[in-house]
């Protein structure tokens, strides 16, 4: 039997998820992963504050690594619930469009500063990708994929994961993603795991 495929758990409103997708993107190796959205805090636990001095430590920390490596992320005023963009990413899998809305989620989060715990601006977003609106909508309004999001919430905690993103592959695991050399070690994580699970 061969071995599962390397995971990255994330979430949406998490600058340095942002920051570690870019790099997997940006390697080529999205299809040699598999994504599995985590909520940093789920429903009904009350937002994160943006305005708290950890969030903005945190943030400014991974905004100035993003810019030095010329990726846009803006600071969000608002840090959504992450429940229904992970429902449409889990939605959009069955599209074979799920990296195109990721991406999309990302960057209407970090650069566009769009509220995506919005279903409506979300079926903006799905429609942009191809999919269809009423579709989407319904989808989303029936909490369709609400059990495979928690599902990876439970998986997330059988890894015993404390920090986001996290990659696991077998009994490995890199979490967090906060300095340049966490960023090289990304990057050599990338380039040693996925780079061997495509030429398998």
């Amino acid at each position: 039997m061969p071995d599962p495929p390397p995971v990255i758990y994330f979430d949406f409103i998490d600058p340095a998820s942002r920051l570690a997708a870019h790099l997997i993107d940006e390697a080529g190796m999205a299809d040699a992963i598999e994504w599995r959205g985590f909520e940093l805090r789920p429903p009904p636990h009350p937002l994160i504050d943006p305005t708290s001095a950890r969030w903005r430590d945190h943030h400014a920390r991974i905004t100035d690594l993003a810019h030095d490596l010329g990726v846009p992320m803006e600071t969000p005023r608002l840090l959504p619930w992450t429940r229904k963009p992970n429902e449409l990413v889990e939605f959009a899998r069955e599209g074979d469009c799920d990296h195109t809305v990721r991406r999309a989620l990302f960057e209407a989060h970090f650069v566009d500063l769009i509220d995506i715990g919005r279903i409506d601006l979300l079926v903006d977003i799905a429609h942009r990708a191809g999919l269809d609106r009423t579709e989407t909508r319904a989808v989303l309004d029936v909490d369709r994929y609400t059990d495979a999001v928690l599902g990876h919430r439970e998986a997330l905690r059988a890894h015993e994961v404390i920090k986001l993103p996290a990659f696991v592959a077998g009994g490995r695991r890199l979490e967090g993603l906060a300095t340049m050399a966490e960023i090289a070690r990304w990057q050599r994580w990338i380039e040693n795991e996925l780079t061997a699970e495509t030429n398998e």
